[in-house]
């Protein structure tokens, strides 16, 4: 197989290990996870590189986690209150009125934790999908790993056009939540589609420029192996 279809054979597999790392985070040290591999033990990939994409994920989620802890640690009066009067009775207004308490405590702890957190996640990723395999010529791994950040990159520059549809967002969801088949549904669904659509454009746009630099960066490779 020449390099080129190498380099194309192992891209798939490097996208997977997106879901192991993500449903790992969550687990303990050590934990298989109901008889998986533990996390970043890919039987393909450098296992030095995802120890280390381990580590630095572990360390950017605990410093999240710490970050947050006083937020959170402020709220757990509000928190032990609202479960002692829902366990004395679920349906009582002072359950009710308690609970609304712990969340309007919480609720911005949690807005400041979760994006760190997934911010966390999304970077131990590509951390380890841009890891090396195996055996693979050092010219085609430096290619792939242009290639995993670049969608990265794309991926976040989408992800923050998207952002700025928010209102548009909310907008339509107020509008059909009624009734979907309204003119004002209808119409906010336009707009939210036409603040959308130029977001989605550009991610394409991204994505087919990672895709000919992935392309030219191969035949570079070719290109220096084949000289004597």
């Amino acid at each position: 197989m020449s390099k080129r279809g190498i380099l194309l054979a192992v891209l798939p597999a490097a996208m997977l290990l997106t879901a192991g790392l993500t449903a790992g985070q969550g687990r303990a040290a050590g934990d298989d996870g109901g008889g998986r591999p533990p996390l970043g033990r890919h039987p393909l990939k450098d296992h030095e590189c995802v120890a280390g994409c381990r580590a630095e994920t572990h360390d950017c989620l605990e410093a999240a986690r710490t970050a947050s802890a006083p937020c959170f640690l402020a709220c757990q009066p509000l928190v032990e209150a609202a479960r002692a009067a829902c366990n004395t009775d679920p349906d009582s207004d002072a359950c009710q009125l308690a609970k609304r308490a712990a969340a309007a405590c919480v609720d911005p702890c949690n807005a400041v934790y979760r994006p760190a957190a997934r911010a966390c996640v999304a970077t131990g990723n590509e951390c380890v999908q841009a890891c090396p395999f195996i055996g693979e010529p050092p010219c085609l791994a430096g290619c792939r790993a242009d290639y995993v950040h670049c969608l990265a990159a794309a991926r976040r520059a989408f992800y923050a056009c998207r952002e700025g549809c928010a209102d548009s967002r909310e907008a339509a969801r107020e509008a059909c939540a009624s009734d979907p088949h309204s003119d004002a549904c209808t119409a906010a669904r336009a707009a939210l589609e036409d603040c959308l659509t130029p977001c989605r454009q550009a991610l394409q746009g991204d994505l087919n420029a990672c895709g000919e630099d992935l392309g030219g960066c191969v035949q570079q490779c070719d290109a220096a192996s084949t000289t004597p």
